[in-house]
């Protein structure tokens, strides 16, 4: 083989993956397309549940985003402590099928249904959040808008 032969196989081989990663790409930039396009459409669901009832719980928005650091903090403890837990028991912690049974009774539906909860209020506290932005917004340009029209007058 020649010093041109291997120079054009580099080249093809550079081509192959340089294509093989475009791809790659263009797959994860549709991925990430389709899960803000999921994201939002959680969150208009959510917002016209909100609307239907805001006459009944206009503040529910803006309590869960109070709430919502502290559920995060005590299901991130949770998980610490669980996670400790198997640390300390070591790599044979589920070694027999019982243990692994006991251990999933003992804290998986308490796990998984907080993370639900959380998978719940999440979306209504990002919801407060927009809202509140929104009012600050708001109150901002009526403020300047005043200042506008007392300039005008001026």
């Amino acid at each position: 083989m020649t010093g041109q032969m291997i120079l054009g196989v580099l080249q093809q081989m550079l081509d192959v993956q340089k294509a093989a990663f475009q791809e790659i790409i263009n797959v994860q930039r549709e991925q990430l397309n389709h899960a803000r396009a999921l994201h939002a459409e959680n969150l208009n669901r959510w917002r016209t549940v909100l609307a239907r009832w805001a006459e009944h719980y206009p503040e529910l928005p803006g309590s869960c985003k109070a709430i919502y650091p502290v559920m995060e903090k005590a299901y991130l403890s949770m998980l610490d402590n669980l996670s400790q837990e198997v640390v300390d028991q070591g790599k044979d912690a589920f070694e027999s099928e019982f243990a692994l049974q006991e251990f999933i009774d003992k804290n998986g539906q308490k796990i998984g249904q907080f993370g639900h909860l959380l998978s719940i209020i999440g979306p209504i506290s990002e919801i407060g959040t927009q809202q509140q932005q929104q009012a600050t917004e708001a109150k901002a340009n009526a403020a300047k808008s005043n200042v506008d029209h007392r300039n005008e007058g001026a």
